[in-house]
């Protein structure tokens, strides 16, 4: 099974807010076109919690462990001595955030021989060497990829 490390921003300080602006916004059940929301079978969050936190953990840890995955989260990531970087040479799939990414460098490329994913959890990609990755994919199944809002809309 694979070891996937996800890099979040650090839980906040002073705790979570007892109320979120959020919490008004209207359950949705349908898109405008008829097509139905997503329906998972099981989550181990309540929705509407903040996920993108280290003890939000994108909401994956149950599903990933029940799987059989390795699931390493940390706020870890800049130096030579992160926690990102010691887990790197046995790690499959890297997480992190637009706003708090994991840069993945030639240096940290070289570090993780195993490495098959690299996936930003919302829109860009820019914090990923896009020219050392292409290095690094030759003769290996390395995807960077990014995980946005699918079905937004705005008005």
């Amino acid at each position: 099974m694979a070891k996937i490390v996800c890099v979040l921003y650090d839980d906040p300080v002073d705790g979570y807010p007892k109320t979120y602006p959020r919490d008004d916004i209207p359950k949705i059940d349908a898109y405008p076109d008829g097509q139905t929301t997503p329906s998972p079978k099981g989550i181990d969050f309540k929705p509407g919690e903040l996920l993108g936190s280290v003890s939000g953990e994108l909401g994956l840890r149950r599903f990933l462990e029940n799987a059989g995955h390795t699931f390493v989260v940390t706020s870890d990531k800049d130096g030579k001595d992160s926690r990102l970087d010691k887990e790197l040479p046995d790690t499959e799939i890297v997480i992190s955030q637009p706003f708090w990414p994991a840069y993945m460098t030639a240096e940290r490329f070289a570090k993780a021989p195993k490495l098959k994913l690299v996936v930003t959890a919302g829109i860009g990609s820019d914090h990923t060497d896009l020219q050392a990755a292409r290095l690094y994919v030759s003769g290996t199944d390395l995807h960077v990829d990014r995980a946005c809002g699918g079905r937004s809309q705005s008005r």
